[in-house]
């Protein structure tokens, strides 16, 4: 009987390397989407606040009366008028910067301007920067 120099089939060590480049290749995909996932929590978190702005700059217009968009620095809160209050993540540190006589709210006219400010939303060397325009109102968001 002959045998053949080939052999069929995976020796240990083959299959031990395959299973440990194939941990290793799970954890760092583990690690990107957990990564990802908390930057896809922030981002949205940043959104809901413009879309905030932007809906009690409109309220404001449309009705013909001022109106604010109030938050909360220590409950990690935000409420625009005829919305729910929303909720940031406790990971972002967020400091506003606004007119003194109303704490942190941003007030918005019938005429389309504001109180004005700016609100920055920072996670690690993560920052966003709300600007809003004091004459037109305008809400434009940047990264930092």
């Amino acid at each position: 009987m002959r045998t053949s120099v080939a052999s069929r089939g995976f020796t240990l060590m083959e299959m031990l390397v395959v299973l440990v480049l194939m941990s290793i290749a799970v954890g760092l995909v583990g690690f990107g989407l957990q990564q990802g996932l908390s930057t896809a929590s922030e981002r949205r978190a940043v959104g809901d606040m413009v879309e905030a702005l932007r809906a009690t700059r409109v309220r404001a217009i449309v009705t013909g009366q001022p109106a604010r968009t109030e938050f909360d620095l220590h409950k990690a809160t935000f409420k625009a008028p005829g919305k729910r209050e929303m909720h940031w993540p406790q990971s972002l540190r967020v400091t506003m910067q606004t007119s003194s006589d109303l704490g942190s709210s941003v007030e918005f006219y019938p005429d389309g301007g504001s109180s004005g400010g700016n609100v920055v939303v920072a996670d690690g060397d993560r920052r966003w920067r709300i600007d809003i325009g004091w004459l037109t109102g305008s809400v434009q968001i940047r990264s930092l």
